[in-house]
């Protein structure tokens, strides 16, 4: 097996990243479970979170559940619906992704890779290695993804070069520079986007900051992956060689726990 880089020289894991492996959340994520006292190793709790952990030698549980490292991650693509929250936890009676991941009978260990807002559908990822999710959100060094999307009016002429040309600010500072495609028919309402960056509703800021209205946004892509007709709601295993490709680009080719 090929040795896995995220292991000490004493072959075993930091906590943190044993259970994001697991499937249990990013590295972040996870160390809130651990500071919650959630996390016990040999039935014992634990609050620290510099403690290493043998997979072999020693059993890890999150709320009285065993966690184990899958000797092969997955990663399936999924068509999240408008309406949808991209949370695990919606509030009232918002349908949130756990709903529709227990629904297509997806193991719970799989976690969304990023988000979509309540008002926007397509291309979402899930997969249930940690490492993998966390390179492709690795701040400066995101995946492209590609979104189609549709405006109240026409996009004033002129106006696409300054989206996407790296001038704009959000948050007291700019944008990356991404790349705009008008549609081919010529309506200036509808345009594809590509772009890296994931900020909070980042294309209908991007976008109101030049007086336009976003009314609809899908994403098709999220690097080489592509939304395809999978219908609103269902998931799709990647096939092997998308997730030699994602991993590709993410810069990690090691499948193997």
């Amino acid at each position: 097996m090929t040795r896995n880089p995220a292991r000490g020289d004493d072959d075993r894991l930091r906590l943190n990243q044993f259970l994001s492996r697991a499937g249990h959340g990013s590295r972040r994520g996870v160390e809130s479970l651990v500071r919650q006292g959630r996390v016990t190793i040999d039935g014992e709790v634990v609050r620290d979170l510099a403690r290493r952990v043998d997979p072999s030698a020693e059993t890890v549980a999150v709320d009285g559940m065993v966690a184990r490292l899958p000797r092969h991650f997955r990663v399936y693509a999924f068509h999240k619906p408008l309406g949808v929250v991209s949370s695990l936890r919606g509030q009232g009676q918002q349908v949130d992704l756990a709903a529709l991941r227990e629904r297509a009978g997806i193991d719970p260990r799989f976690h969304p890779v990023g988000r979509l807002d309540q008002d926007s559908s397509g291309l979402l990822l899930w997969t249930d290695d940690g490492t993998l999710s966390q390179a492709l959100l690795r701040p400066g060094h995101e995946v492209w993804k590609t979104y189609r999307i549709v405006l109240g009016n026409a996009l004033g002429r002129g106006l696409e070069r300054t989206l996407a040309g790296g001038t704009l600010e959000l948050d007291g500072r700019p944008v990356r520079p991404c790349h705009l495609e008008a549609d081919p028919g010529g309506d200036r309402r509808r345009w594809t986007i590509r772009l890296q960056e994931g900020r909070n509703r980042q294309i209908r800021r991007m976008l109101a900051a030049v007086g336009a209205r976003v009314v609809a946004l899908e994403r098709v892509a999220f690097g080489p992956i592509e939304l395809g007709r999978l219908r609103p709601g269902d998931f799709r295993r990647l096939t092997e060689r998308e997730d030699q490709a994602l991993r590709e680009v993410a810069g990690r080719t090691d499948r193997s726990s």
